[in-house]
C-alpha cells in the first residue's frame, strides 16, 4: 500500500458480495423501484458466511441487523429463531424486497375483508434464494416455522427507510361474554 492510501471501511468493503447492491442503494435520491430491488437481490450470491458480522440473533423475537443505510434505504440482515415472526403488516409508502439466505421462511399473505379484519389468502414456503417483493398494499406476515434449533436468515431492503408500518389484528373477538372460556395467559399445549 502506498503512503497516504485510504483503506475503505464502508459496508461494501465489510460485505464484498453485497458491494454492487450497496453501491446502487447509496446512489438513491428517491424511493427505489421494486423491480430493480428484486433483480439486484436475485443477482446477489450471498451466504450466511458472507454476512456473518450482521447475523446477530434475538432471544425473544427476530432481530433487525443494519448492514447499510441512508435516508433513502435500509439494507438489513434479519435473523429468526424457530417460532419468531413479524406482526401482520403492510409496507405503505415503502418498497420492500427480501431474499432468503438460509433456512425456510413462511410468508402468509392476507386480504382485507368487508368486516375490517384481515383473512389469510395464501401461504408461501420460501426456500433459500427465494425473493419476495411487497407492494404498498400487500399485507403479510413472515415467520420461521421450522423445527426448534433451525435458523432463518433473510436479507431485506426497504426504500425509503421504514418509519412506521401499518399492523393488522387477526380475526379474534374478545369481551366478557367469551373471555372466560379462553386461557389467554398460556400458549396452547402448556
Amino acid at each position: 500500500m502506498h503512503a497516504g492510501s485510504v483503506v475503505a471501511t464502508g459496508p461494501g468493503s465489510r460485505f464484498p458480495r453485497l458491494a454492487d447492491l450497496i453501491d446502487y442503494l447509496m446512489g438513491l435520491d428517491r424511493r427505489a423501484d421494486l423491480a430493480t430491488l428484486s433483480r439486484l437481490l436475485r443477482a446477489a450470491k450471498v451466504t450466511r458466511e458472507d454476512i456473518a458480522g450482521a447475523c446477530i440473533f434475538g432471544s425473544k423475537a427476530y432481530r433487525r441487523n443494519t448492514i447499510a443505510s441512508s435516508p433513502w434505504f435500509e439494507l438489513l440482515a434479519l435473523t429468526w429463531r424457530s417460532g419468531h415472526c413479524t406482526p401482520i403488516h403492510d409496507h405503505q409508502g415503502v418498497s420492500c424486497a427480501f431474499k432468503i439466505i438460509e433456512g425456510t421462511g413462511t410468508e402468509i399473505r392476507f386480504r382485507k375483508t368487508a368486516s375490517g379484519l384481515v383473512c389469510p389468502d395464501h401461504v408461501i414456503e420460501m426456500k433459500p434464494g427465494y425473493v419476495c417483493a411487497a407492494d404498498d398494499a400487500d399485507i403479510h406476515q413472515v415467520a420461521n416455522m421450522q423445527a426448534p434449533g433451525t435458523d432463518l436468515i433473510t436479507l431485506h431492503i426497504y426504500s425509503p427507510r421504514i418509519k412506521k408500518m401499518n399492523t393488522y389484528p387477526f380475526a379474534a373477538s374478545s369481551g366478557p361474554e367469551c373471555d372466560a372460556f379462553y386461557d389467554h395467559m398460556r400458549p396452547a399445549g402448556s
